[in-house]
């Protein structure tokens, strides 16, 4: 890689706590948990975010798609890169990559069970658009006549995580200048939600708890994150400042199980070793885990974050976003990823909503149990999937915010 420097230049979300990265600053600050108990799904607890914006773009998006271009409008305005239709310089060295896990399945189950009950088989022409992945991510380069790499990424819960660290790698081999990366979710249905419940994987009688001593699961959430990732030069040029500055990533996969993680959290380690490269761990003032709130996750990934951390774990925050904004699979590195900066920006550590005591048989975490505020300039990011990949993220408050 060339080593250039990458920044991110803005940033956008759709959420449980409302349409903008401004109402998730707020749950965040506040310690407000975005989860209730949803009618629809016999009251069991998610975070349902609201109904995207629906212009002439979005009109044919599935929800998820819809929720991704709106969150990336947002990073777009606010990256100061014009409205929509406004000629930028070089389009080919403008990307987009949008990552979810699911895609439109949900909406293809949905539609499908309307169809049977209704008895209309007819098939429409607009389900070529509906049905198709990364279609958000086509939708927004339409919209702005961007003509470099436009694709999609399916990891499960690491896709976002993956779409973030594939365009930083972009820019800084100087393979593309700007790329807007994130994902959105939509695991609200009906069916998609009947699978998790079997696994024995969803929080059902209590709150998610991540690292607690009584945790026994965690809980679904929908919505979109994304941030525009800028080569610093290229920005600095247009006068735009950064919001963050992204400064590793590292991807492994464990190879020991489809669906149950490592226990001594070895791909965690090795992510993480590789998102810092040769920095030592010292510079990383707090860490937003993956922490679902499942006992063999939770732990897995404790045991990883300590052989990197060592004694030094016990002083750095730990935090999970995961019982304020839910678990949104694909979308969450992004999601959080989004939430994170805002914090960092803001000075402080989100908390982890609902744990309370903290699990005696982990390595010794210092969980965030409450907002705590922060100089830190440096936040790691992780995110983990079935099919043992992990993800690391190494974001940095740019020295003048």
């Amino acid at each position: 890689m060339s080593g250039r420097v990458v920044w991110v230049t803005g940033l956008g979300a759709v959420t449980g706590a409302g349409v903008g990265a401004a109402p998730l600053l707020d749950a965040l600050r506040a310690g407000r948990s975005c989860v209730r108990p949803l009618p629809e799904l016999d009251g069991l607890p998610a975070a349902r975010a609201p109904d995207p914006p629906r212009d002439r773009r979005a009109r044919h998006l599935e929800r998820g798609a819809a929720l991704f271009l709106a969150a990336a409008q947002e990073a777009w305005r606010d990256a100061g890169l014009g409205d929509e239709g406004a000629a930028v310089s070089d389009p080919a060295r403008y990307g987009v990559i949008e990552g979810s896990s699911l895609g439109p399945l949900g909406d293809a189950l949905e539609t499908l069970r309307a169809r049977l009950a209704t008895g209309d088989g007819a098939p429409r022409a607009t389900g070529l658009v509906r049905f198709m992945t990364g279609a958000g991510g086509a939708a927004l380069a339409h919209c702005h006549r961007l003509r470099g790499p436009v694709l999609h990424v399916s990891a499960g819960s690491v896709s976002a995580a993956c779409a973030m660290g594939e365009a930083f790698q972009k820019i800084a081999a100087g393979l593309a200048d700007v790329v807007v990366a994130g994902g959105a979710e939509c695991p609200l249905q009906r069916d998609v939600v009947e699978h998790f419940r079997l696994a024995g994987i969803l929080a059902a009688e209590s709150p998610c708890r991540p690292f607690d001593v009584r945790r026994s699961g965690t809980v679904l959430g929908e919505g979109a994150g994304v941030l525009v990732l800028e080569d610093a030069e290229h920005a600095a040029r247009r006068g735009a400042r950064p919001r963050g500055i992204v400064s590793g990533f590292g991807l492994t996969c464990e190879a020991f199980s489809m669906i149950s993680p490592e226990p001594g959290g070895a791909g965690v380690a090795e992510s993480i070793r590789a998102a810092l490269g040769t920095r030592p761990p010292d510079t990383v003032g707090w860490i937003k885990a993956h922490g679902t709130g499942t006992k063999l996750n939770d732990a897995a990934e404790a045991r990883g974050i300590a052989s990197v951390f060592g004694t030094r774990l016990g002083e750095v925050p730990l935090t999970s976003l995961k019982p304020a904004l839910g678990h949104a699979l694909g979308a969450s590195g992004a999601v959080e990823a989004v939430a994170a900066l805002l914090a960092l920006e803001a000075g402080f550590v989100p908390p982890t909503i609902g744990t309370e005591c903290v699990d005696p048989e982990l390595p010794r975490c210092r969980v965030a149990l409450r907002a705590e505020p922060s100089d830190a300039r440096e936040a790691l990011l992780l995110s983990e999937s079935f099919g043992g990949r992990c993800a690391a993220l190494v974001v940095q408050r740019p020295a003048a915010a």
